[in-house]
């Protein structure tokens, strides 16, 4: 039985394990790891008008305010284009990113590319397929030599991979995981950028390289569905209020997806990270697809044969940040399949009051549930080296 609450920070006594951090790529990455035919074209920092921009092939995008947004007051928050001068160091330097951790009581994070896209979608529809995978070779090594060498137990990064060539991607997952990263970062929704969907058998051998490494999948919101759509811009489209607001509902129907496509039933050890998309819509979400499952199964030929819940408590998984609601909902969802997030350098972040936060939304739970939660369940589903 467990009595013990976790009501503040005092009962908080370890450090916590962040699954959903990003990182604002330095100038440098492919500078000098790429032959002299492929610099020219691959992403560079370029300045124009005093704004910086990332310019791959012929594409420029700058540095979104919203991105580096960490320890700013809100009333600071702008999505406007932002200089690296300008910029919190820990965004772009592993060493004061480490500090930063430090400061906010944070052991470890799991890293999520920027230029590159969350999950290597800047170089899925590249005029120059060879280029492109020259550039995302070159990132996966800098991740792996530079960012995550400067301490590995505590900067975890993961792999992107080439999208158009299925082949080509299990054999650079292959490769990364021999390079020390710990996971495929992947897109929640393919289809949107051209690519067979989540449930197509084309991603088969991807999906079976993955279950021979042995590594999870992250699909990070917005990282497909929604790109492009529901502009920041208040004058264009839909107020930016409602970007904001629903990206985390994009993964409602990936989940879904991944439930009753067969994915789970026919690769029993692939395991898929929520990566922030919150927490407290997945108990309506599970009760939902096992009463269609029970319902409706008799006309729509199933591609599953147990219900929903089973394949979602078995290789689901999903992070938080500030969500008391799904919190009080732990037990709908399943304990050990919840992780907590900062979200560093991003809007959404609760650096540097991470743990004023936990002890928060933490303050009626019990101690062991709160530590599974804030810590271990990440150590187990990363594979992690942890202190005590």
């Amino acid at each position: 039985m467990t009595t013990k609450k976790g009501s503040d920070n005092g009962s908080l006594d370890y450090r916590f394990i962040s699954t959903d951090d990003h990182i604002i790529e330095p100038s440098d990455v492919w500078k000098d790891r790429l032959e002299a035919r492929y610099r020219d074209a691959a992403p560079h920092l370029v300045e124009e008008n005093q704004t910086e921009y990332w310019q791959f092939e012929d594409q420029r995008v700058p540095n979104s305010g919203l991105s580096v947004m960490a320890g700013k007051r809100f009333e600071d928050y702008s999505p406007k284009a932002v200089r690296y001068a300008d910029m919190r160091p820990g965004c772009y330097d592993p060493q004061a990113r480490l500090a930063d951790m430090d400061a906010d009581g944070i052991e470890a994070e799991v890293c999520f590319p920027t230029v590159p896209g969350m999950a290597g979608t800047l170089f899925a529809n590249a005029k120059d397929q060879a280029l492109a995978l020259r550039c995302l070779q070159a990132y996966n090594d800098w991740l792996a030599d530079t960012w995550c060498a400067t301490d590995r137990r505590r900067l975890i990064g993961q792999v992107i991979v080439p999208l158009w060539d299925v082949q080509r991607a299990a054999a650079e997952l292959e490769r990364g995981v021999r390079l020390g990263l710990k996971a495929l970062s992947f897109p929640n929704a393919p289809e949107t950028l051209g690519l067979p969907g989540l449930a197509d058998p084309h991603w088969d051998p991807l999906w079976d390289a993955v279950e021979a490494a042995g590594v999870p999948v992250s699909l990070h919101i917005a990282s497909g569905a929604l790109r492009g759509s529901l502009p920041l811009d208040p004058g264009a489209g839909a107020p930016a209020e409602v970007f904001i607001t629903v990206a985390p509902t994009t993964n409602f129907t990936v989940i879904a997806t991944l439930l009753f496509s067969g994915v789970l039933e026919k690769h029993p050890r692939l395991r898929f990270l929520s990566v922030e998309g919150g927490i407290g819509w997945l108990p309506y979400l599970i009760q939902r697809a096992d009463e269609t499952f029970h319902k409706h199964r008799h006309w729509t030929n199933p591609r599953i044969s147990q219900p929903p819940s089973v394949y979602f408590r078995r290789q689901i998984f999903a992070n938080f940040l500030d969500d008391p609601v799904g919190v009080d909902c732990r037990h709908r969802i399943g304990i050990d399949n919840l992780m907590f997030e900062t979200d560093y350098p991003h809007s959404d972040t609760t650096f540097p009051r991470s743990r004023e936060v936990a002890a928060r939304v933490f303050h009626n739970v019990a101690a062991d549930e709160a530590r599974k939660m804030l810590r271990d369940n990440a150590i187990r589903f990363f594979g992690l080296e942890a202190q005590a």
